[in-house]
């Protein structure tokens, strides 16, 4: 193949969207590309090993935060072995403040914004040996006439892999920690494109859908036709994972979601913070009673699971405001709590409080921050392992009945937690690479030793989740018992 797209994924069952997009848009070199995607177990070596098989003119990276390190070693093996390939990057990692990249330095041409409008131009220019610049600026796509992705999943994709999909680009907002404060506008796919592709993967066999539009719920006619075309259309099975923006349940929306089979939708919502000071220090839009309001709306909902983000480190949030944060989302009742940590993505406004705030970040991807004026490193690195033991003890639904054990008689649940984490990073000296028996005997020993709970009664909650799990376990099975059938 004269064409190679690749990237390496976080995982193997992720996809990459944007190699597709491109690899449709390549016209007449259709036929002469492939993509091949890896995910981060695999060494840089091995890698080229891989790409180098294909015996391409041209390569081209998606660089993403998560893959940015092995793409840069890949790619520099790659400029060692064969000095006359072609090395093409682009991608939200390298578009902005790229200058003192490694890897900027190793590829030949970045491609800077969406890159289907350029992508066959740039591959037969290169392959002609005409002179092309480094640094080619992409305009915004024309959504309505550029070639759509969904026909480059492979049959091997929809049976084991996420499949991802897409009816707008850009955001409205201008969240200062985000690459969407550096967008105009948003643009929307025509729905009489996308809806026959989506009847496409349905007769495919795909059964989760994942959007990747930023705030999916933003207009509320589009969002209103895509949620009636997938309950017109849906299958046993069928499950959509969209971003919800907190403020907005129109009753048009609402009542869809309602009329929705249970586990039909689940709702990634973007929160932050509770603090409206550092809301508006960043840009960030909070009317906090509303955002509680739908919160709780929706989590109640059978058709839907709701996962809530906060972000911790943020300029000017201390330690007890995050607290305070965590508290009031908990008390909303979302299925899941995801506390992530301020990351200084490259080229975003957040930059500009670091002064002020005394923001140290990590130089190295994910550029996370590290301490700030109000907020220690001690503080935010019990605050990281906070986050991970609660995912691995509340989100994952693997201690429905033992984990509220933990908080049930305590006026607070960031502090009864923050006591479990602390308390199991003793235990363990890790955060990581805890198996979920050993998770079970220390949370059975924290609850009576140190939280003066019964034997008894840890132990009839803790067997209840063992059961469950169970009967998950053979639910699950039957499940894909009948996709197989299918």
């Amino acid at each position: 193949m004269e064409i190679v797209f690749s990237t390496f994924n976080a995982r193997y069952s992720h996809t990459a969207l944007a190699l597709r997009c491109l690899r449709a848009n390549l016209g007449g070199l259709h036929d002469h590309s492939i993509i091949v995607e890896f995910d981060n177990r695999l060494s840089p070596q091995a890698a080229a090993e891989k790409l180098l098989a294909h015996d391409p003119q041209i390569i081209l990276f998606s660089v993403y935060i998560w893959n940015l390190t092995v793409i840069s070693e890949t790619a520099a093996i790659l400029r060692t072995l064969r000095p006359k390939l072609k090395i093409i990057i682009g991608g939200p990692e390298v578009t902005y403040e790229y200058e003192d990249l490694a890897l900027f330095r190793t590829a030949d041409h970045l491609i800077c914004g969406e890159g289907e409008a350029v992508i066959e131009k740039l591959c037969n220019d290169l392959l002609d040996g005409r002179t092309v610049p480094k640094v080619i600026e992409a305009p915004p796509a024309d959504l309505k006439t550029i070639e759509l992705p969904y026909d480059e999943y492979t049959n091997e994709d929809i049976a084991h892999r996420r499949i991802y999909v897409e009816t707008s680009r850009g955001c409205p907002f201008q969240c200062e920690y985000c690459l969407s404060a550096l967008e105009d506008n948003v643009r929307f796919f025509p729905l009489d494109r996308i809806f026959p592709e989506f009847e496409k993967l349905i007769e495919r066999g795909v059964r989760i859908f994942k959007f990747i539009d930023r705030s999916f719920n933003i207009n509320t006619a589009h969002a209103a036709a895509i949620l009636r075309f997938f309950l017109e259309n849906r299958r046993d099975g069928m499950m959509l994972h969209l971003e919800w923006e907190p403020e907005r349940l129109p009753p048009t929306l609402e009542k869809l979601i309602a009329e929705a089979p249970e586990g039909f939708l689940q709702l990634e919502t973007g929160v932050q913070t509770f603090n409206p000071e550092v809301a508006a220090r960043i840009e960030r839009p909070l009317e906090a009673e509303k955002v509680e309001k739908h919160i709780r709306t929706l989590a109640a909902m059978p058709s839907v699971h709701l996962h809530a983000d906060l972000i911790a480190g943020l300029p000017g949030e201390t330690f007890e405001s995050i607290a305070a944060g965590f508290d009031r989302l908990h008390a909303c009742g979302p299925q899941e709590i995801q506390l992530g940590i301020l990351k200084k993505l490259r080229g975003t406004p957040i930059a500009r409080h670091d002064v002020e705030w005394q923001m140290v970040y990590n130089s190295a991807p994910p550029y996370n921050v590290l301490q700030t004026s109000v907020l220690s490193f001690t503080e935010l690195q019990s605050i990281r392992r906070f986050a991970r033991f609660w995912d691995i003890t509340v989100n994952n639904g693997r201690f429905p009945n033992a984990a509220p054990l933990l908080w049930q008689k305590q006026p607070s649940v960031f502090a009864a937690f923050m006591e479990w984490s602390e308390w199991l990073y003793q235990q363990t000296g890790s955060s990581m690479g805890i198996a979920p028996p050993r998770l079970a005997r220390l949370l059975e020993e924290f609850l009576t030793a140190k939280c003066g709970l019964s034997t008894k009664t840890v132990s009839r909650a803790l067997e209840a989740d063992s059961d469950r799990r169970t009967a998950r376990s053979v639910k699950g099975r039957e499940r894909q018992t009948r996709h197989a059938e299918q």
